[in-house]
């Protein structure tokens, strides 16, 4: 992990670009991100297409007004040439899995874009996201650093990193049978249920290495939405394992204070945000402290209806208040989980102010699927969790959560879904399993005590001399260093 060094008297802010994939999941923090570092000083334009820059306008607009130096570059998503239709900008907009091939053929077709914005506008350093490498590629072409969101915390690039280079779990003969994940500087062991797609047998894994190695080769950092008290050694791990350092800046949803920025964060200027966020916090208001226990998988998640009906039975059946966020439109009605609960849910359709709901007193726990973004968001709200991950890298995350930081609890998912092909993965956690987890988690003082300690770590950690504050500052530096050398 790099400290920083006293700036040089006299320079010139660093013009840094910050382009997200578009997704919810990583447009946030990038946003977040943006902010953090024109907050400290540095030149920022965020780079969105024209719909995210609606979503996430806001809070940048009111930066700027606040006189940091801070804007948003919208790009047009070439969605014709791509075949997809509907003017959908955002992953999570899709309306079937099947624009998910054209959305990713659309995104791509930004980089011509995007190297244009860079010629005609340089910019002293991109922060690009580590799924664009075209991103980090138009930066190379004109001599301009570049650094890697990662997206995800230091240990489940650490994990994912040892299963394709060492591939421990083809030596197991079931999906359900333990692996160690080897080189790792705890003792972590997965099963084959529990992998992300990337790391399966079967899978195209030489594609992802040679992905992954161009990425560290590309990079001349690490830019981390993390903390040191949270996973200082997998952080010291995966610098010594790619030999690039690494800047753990978390956790970034701090940026946000209270206000208008973490009331509309995510959905800013769209119709209705505003009622809403109002109603989800009203509704809390009229709770008791840590009675409530707040639901969300995300904004990819798709249960099949009868995993739905699962989820909300147990809650119904927990005997706790909730607030339940089901972000697929497309999802049944829930007459029955309305009448089991009696008043004590709220359900929420496609969106509510997450961060604001965290930091709410009432809420005393969050019933997650282990995103990135959501894990460090219950850190820094000193939340605990119920984990439940769907796919990807979840699995990694609850490990990190459940097993090292001691956090949270599992909710007892044994295995994940295929993403797009929800519908065929049936009941993973049943109505009873997810009543018990809620009450175990809502009850359990030492759970608690412990988020409450990890929240302290994390505001300490983005407070002036903080960690990540000094992470921040030594990135700053790096990319001055580089301008003074020509990069």
């Amino acid at each position: 992990m790099r400290q920083s060094a006293a700036s040089p008297a006299g320079d010139a802010p660093p013009r840094m670009y910050f382009i997200p994939f578009p997704t919810p999941g990583h447009a946030l923090p990038m946003s977040d991100l943006a902010r953090l570092f024109a907050s400290r000083g540095a030149d920022a334009t965020l780079v969105l297409t024209h719909a995210n820059a609606a979503r996430l306008g806001g809070p940048v607009a009111r930066a700027a007004a606040a006189g940091l130096r801070i804007r948003v570059h919208a790009l047009p998503l070439p969605a014709e040439a791509a075949g997809l239709t509907g003017g959908h900008e955002s992953a999570d907009d899709l309306p079937t899995r099947e624009d998910a091939g054209p959305f990713a053929v659309a995104v791509d077709l930004l980089a011509p874009l995007f190297a244009d914005l860079l010629r005609y506008h340089p910019a002293d350093a991109v922060v690009f996201d580590g799924v664009l490498p075209w991103a980090a590629t138009a930066a190379a072409e004109l001599g301009i650093p570049r650094y890697a969101f990662t997206g995800t915390g230091c240990f489940a690039l650490s994990v994912q990193r040892s299963l394709l280079l060492h591939t421990p779990q083809e030596t197991v003969a079931s999906p359900t049978e333990p692996f160690l994940v080897p080189g790792l500087p705890d003792a972590v062991r997965l099963t084959r249920s529990r992998l992300a797609e990337a790391t399966l047998p079967g899978a195209d894994s030489r594609e992802f290495l040679n992905r992954m190695f161009d990425i560290e080769r590309a990079t001349a950092g690490w830019v981390v939405n993390s903390f040191a008290d949270l996973e200082a050694r997998y952080m010291e791990h995966y610098e010594k394992d790619t030999g690039k350092p690494v800047f753990a800046v978390g956790p970034v949803c701090l940026v946000n204070r209270d206000g208008d920025d973490v009331l509309e964060r995510g959905r800013g200027g769209e119709p209705g945000a505003a009622a809403e966020a109002a109603r989800v916090l009203s509704w809390l208001d009229t709770k008791p402290a840590r009675s409530v226990v707040y639901v969300c998988f995300g904004s990819l998640t798709r249960f099949p209806r009868e995993q739905v009906t699962e989820l909300g039975m147990g809650l119904a059946d927990s005997g706790a208040n909730f607030v339940w966020v089901v972000g697929d439109k497309n999802a049944p009605p829930l007459r029955d989980v309305d009448a089991a609960a009696g008043g004590r849910g709220l359900v929420v359709r496609g969106w509510a102010p997450q961060v604001a709901v965290l930091r709410h007193a009432a809420v005393g726990a969050f019933v997650t699927h282990c995103g990135w973004g959501a894990v460090t968001e219950a850190a820094a709200a000193g939340v605990p969790v119920v984990t439940w991950p769907v796919f990807a890298e979840q699995f990694y995350n609850e490990a990190l959560v459940v097993g090292i930081a001691g956090t949270g609890v599992g909710a007892g998912a044994e295995r994940g879904y295929v993403w797009g092909g929800e519908e065929l993965g049936g009941v993973v956690v049943g109505r009873e399993k997810v009543a018990e987890r809620v009450r175990a988690a809502m009850a359990d003082e030492g759970l608690r005590r412990k988020a409450g300690e990890v929240g302290e770590s994390a505001r300490r950690a983005v407070a002036v001399g903080g960690s990540s504050y000094v992470a921040v500052g030594a990135l700053l530096d790096d990319v001055r260093r580089r301008r003074r050398h020509g990069g």
